[in-house]
């Protein structure tokens, strides 16, 4: 969300820190009001229509945009922002001989320092470790004094790098180095309500900011649901999504009206208060009293508190969300899916993950229409045990003498009913330029579960031809729906005045086709 919050305010060409606080409030008030009215119109079936494909590489690419982003803080290079993420990328390759020793030694040896931790931490049971090169001399009995506070040092290895870099930089500022940068002073007048975008609407298309307020409303809520679905389901409990769009929504229009940018559910925070066993919002509350006061008490501390430091945290973060397995595993099971996961990254790097997450959604949607209209169509063999099955897969599958035998695993529907009567077709003629005296075609529906009006049609036109050619054709193992609505068509009387049938199941079909007597099999 913060990096969209950026991009978003980048296009809008917003530069000074009064302008982007203005902004960043503005949109927080149109996502906080796109939000609640999602939630009222129970829109949280939208993320049913999320691929997992796409978030994860949505996810992988804004790691990769945030963890550059921060590469600057981390070398001590001075960079102007940029507003591609190629253009950071390739001012940190080119100017990689201006980077700041003092700040780099800093810089890394914390990253360095939260990497071993996250890495120690998630090694596995004491078998694994002492098995492993490097875990094996480090305590590995989590009953163990010394495991446990190992443990708690990697729970808190955020707050340590925070407190070692705050150290460091007093170290290095005794020692006359001043070349490491620090957040500086923060203006802090207390709690004051605003009126959200003053100055910023008038001055800026409108339809900007609401097209950027959607795909944060849209991005921020799967954000929450992913993280809350994945510890709902470990801790077996519901959760209502629409319930999660208003409290996004009031959240964030509270937000707005003290000069806040949007937020979301956060996936580190979440996983920190279940690794301590928090259960309700009670965490929430002490959270927030901590960050009550800290604003009050600790802005002079935190104002010579190195970038350097805040670096490292950001980009392990930031690392944490680059999922190359998910990648691996497309391309493996479906070469489709992989390059709309490919697409998505390329488009998130090359323009913004805003433009990225869109062309995902779209290529989804466009692979699953591809998927409907090309299912899977096969001829079908009995085999020994009395069940059909698709040639292609048991080639020892026998073909009947006077039918052909048709499968196919999806819902019959406009998209791909021009495909299945051209397969049906293109089958018989193909048995019966073989020299197999083909009488009837059969089509098994134990897959098809929905079927709409121009499946309707083109089966009666697909009985019709094969009547011409002195074909029958024979329905069988329909499911109770898709029986219901060829009733409602009329479908059933049509292909009996050509000569067809319509059969409970496979049995009674194959009898026909042996020629048995049709009212006795039906």
């Amino acid at each position: 969300m913060s990096l969209i919050t950026g991009q978003a305010l980048d296009q809008l060409g917003l530069t000074s820190d009064g302008d982007r606080v203005a902004g960043a409030a503005c949109l927080a008030a149109f996502v906080g009001i796109l939000s609640i009215l999602l939630g009222m119109l129970r829109f949280g079936f939208i993320v049913d229509f999320m691929s997992h494909s796409v978030m994860a590489a949505f996810c992988s690419a804004a790691g990769v945009t945030i963890a550059t982003s921060q590469l600057k803080h981390l070398l001590g290079i001075s960079m102007d922002r940029k507003k591609y993420w190629w253009q950071t990328a390739g001012y940190m390759v080119s100017h990689f001989n201006e980077v700041d020793v003092p700040t780099f030694a800093m810089g890394g040896t914390l990253l360095t320092l939260l990497l071993f931790l996250k890495q120690w931490k998630s090694a596995g049971n004491q078998e694994k470790r002492q098995n492993h090169m490097l875990w094996k001399w480090l305590p590995t009995n989590n009953l163990s004094t010394p495991f446990k506070v190992l443990k708690m040092i990697a729970d808190m290895s955020s707050l340590l790098c925070v407190i070692l870099g705050w150290v460091w930089g007093l170290v290095y500022r005794e020692l006359g180095v001043d070349s490491v940068k620090a957040v500086g002073k923060i203006e802090g007048g207390g709690l004051r309500f605003v009126m959200p975008g003053k100055g910023i609407i008038g001055s800026n298309p409108i339809d900007s900011l609401l097209m950027s307020a959607s795909v944060m409303s849209v991005v921020g809520f799967l954000e929450t649901i992913a993280v809350g679905g994945k510890f709902a389901m470990q801790a077996r409990y519901e959760y209502d999504p629409n319930q999660e769009l208003l409290a996004l929504g009031f959240s964030n229009v509270a937000s707005a009206l003290m000069s806040g940018y949007p937020g979301t559910g956060s996936f580190s925070r979440t996983a920190v208060n279940v690794m301590f066993g928090a259960t309700s919002l009670v965490a929430c509350a002490v959270s927030s009293v901590v960050v009550l006061v800290s604003m009050f008490a600790l802005l002079e501390v935190i104002a010579l508190l190195p970038l350097a430091s805040l670096a490292p945290i950001i980009i392990q973060g930031a690392i944490g969300v680059i999922n190359i397995h998910d990648f691996k595993v497309a391309f493996g099971a479906s070469r489709a899916e992989f390059m709309v996961m490919l697409s998505t990254f390329a488009v998130s790097l090359g323009l913004s993950v805003k433009e990225g997450l869109f062309i995902g959604f779209v290529l989804s949607v466009l692979k699953t229409m591809s998927d409907l209209g090309n299912p899977n169509l096969a001829v079908c063999g009995r085999l020994p045990d009395n069940t059909f099955r698709d040639v292609r897969n048991f080639p020892n599958a026998e073909l009947m003498e006077k039918a052909v035998i048709i499968r196919m695993d999806a819902r019959l529907s406009f998209a791909n009913a021009r495909k299945l009567k051209e397969f049906c077709l293109r089958a018989v003629q193909l048995r019966v330029s073989q020299g197999a005296d083909i009488q009837y075609l059969i089509i098994d529906g134990k897959s098809i579960n929905h079927v709409d009006l121009t499946g309707c049609e083109m089966l009666e036109m697909l009985a019709e031809s094969l009547d011409t050619n002195g074909h029958q054709l024979i329905l069988a193992n329909l499911k109770g729906p898709v029986s219901k609505c060829l009733a409602s068509a009329g479908v059933p009387a049509a292909i009996m005045r050509h000569k067809g049938h319509l059969c409970i199941d496979m049995d009674q079909a194959i009898s026909i086709a042996n020629g048995g007597d049709p009212k006795k099999a039906c």
